[in-house]
């Protein structure tokens, strides 16, 4: 028998005769693979693990009694990575913040000290300088986060349940916004690596090595669902961290959601494009600028609104149709700098002046406390609203 391969005739005894031989390449290849030799994308995986895990540290942190009366204190773990020759680490503010203690251990195994520098609970990173007596240590190297792309390869390092610096691999699986976990920067990365108690401040890395990422949070009642902050929001921080301790951002004390085309056909209301104001903060820039919320409360599909009150269309004359637009025009303004605020108010587009001023640091009363070794050892997890709501 004899079968036509393109303009190639081949007989039966011919092929029987090449499928044996291709089967021989097979079981070769798979007694190479299965003799413990590395192939070559697991080699490229232990030599990236062998060049990170020295740059990055297990971090024990310690803070106050949990309740007044209690004289124990709690304890928590997470990770850090090395980001210059002066042993500079980042990690998760929520990991240290209001820490009495740091501990460092080494990829050695030698325990240091390490001093909070400064804590941006904001953006959930926090920086801290190892003790002088450490050992000289290769930084990572940061890559850009802005140029990340769904499916591309990811690798964790950190140290969950204090089992030592292991390595979890997965890809990215998303990027944007997530709703439910409101101190972290409206962009996240999204990965199926998956995230452990000790992964908390741990790097995120891409196939070349590059720091591209902070693992910081993972979804509740969800597997491999994890997030990171973007390497690029920790670049924007990280000089004013160090030289202040803290981030200084303006703010106008205001709180809402953005006014969506379904909630416009809906209503049939006068409704415009922008940030519906639900909140108006005591003491704030907003308040004396006489913004006001509105008096109807309204559940559409499952979503709380709070109809009736100003809704913010541009500021010093730019349209602030998003979050992500609004939180970036903001940002570009200084604290005690004059803005003009654009509001639609029953129908008519009304112009008030606001001073910005320094968004406050909210109150130890604000935060969620520590209740037990458990909870502070694991990342944040975040549970899914209906729908975002957003604070400037």
């Amino acid at each position: 028998m004899t079968r036509m391969y393109g303009d190639t005739i081949v007989s039966g005894a011919a092929l029987r005769c090449l499928l044996g031989i291709m089967g021989v390449v097979s079981v070769l290849t798979c007694a190479l693979s299965a003799s413990g030799e590395p192939i070559p994308d697991e080699d490229r995986t232990i030599t990236l693990y062998q060049q990170l895990a020295p740059a990055t540290v297990f971090l024990s942190v310690t803070h106050g009694p949990a309740h007044p009366f209690s004289s124990s204190p709690t304890t928590g773990v997470g990770a850090g990575f090395v980001v210059d020759e002066d042993g500079t680490v980042v990690t998760n503010a929520h990991v240290v913040e209001e820490a009495r203690g740091v501990m460092a251990t080494l990829y050695d195994g030698r325990r240091i000290s390490a001093a909070i520098v400064g804590v941006d609970p904001v953006s959930d990173v926090a920086v801290l300088q190892l003790d002088a007596e450490r050992p000289p240590i290769t930084p990572v190297r940061l890559g850009n986060s802005d140029t990340l792309r769904i499916g591309q390869q990811m690798l964790v390092v950190g140290s969950p349940f204090g089992l030592g610096f292991t390595l979890t691999t997965g890809i990215i699986s998303g990027m944007g916004p997530v709703r439910g976990l409101p101190a972290v920067p409206s962009r996240l990365i999204q990965t199926t690596a998956p995230l452990n108690p000790g992964n908390s401040g741990g790097p995120l890395v891409d196939s070349e090595g590059l720091v591209v990422g902070i693992a910081t949070a993972t979804l509740a009642g969800a597997q491999n669902i994890g997030f990171a902050i973007p390497i690029n929001t920790a670049k924007q921080v990280l000089t004013e961290l160090r030289e202040k301790g803290r981030v200084i951002r303006p703010w106008l004390g205001i709180g809402g959601k953005f006014v969506t085309r379904d909630l416009q056909r809906l209503l049939r209301l006068p409704l415009t494009d922008g940030l519906l104001v639900e909140e108006v903060e005591d003491d704030s820039p907003a308040k004396e600028a006489g913004l006001v919320t509105g008096p109807l409360s309204l559940v559409i599909d499952g979503v709380p609104w709070v109809l009736g009150g100003d809704i913010v269309v541009s500021l010093q004359g730019r349209p602030v149709e998003t979050a992500e637009v609004f939180a970036q025009v903001v940002s570009q303004f200084q604290v005690g700098q004059e803005i003009r605020i654009e509001v639609m108010r029953d129908g008519h587009r009304l112009e008030r002046v606001v001073v910005l001023r320094e968004r406050p640091r909210p109150s130890p009363r604000q935060r969620q406390p520590r209740q037990s070794i458990a909870e502070t050892m694991l990342p944040q997890t975040v549970q899914a609203p209906p729908a975002p709501r957003s604070s400037f």
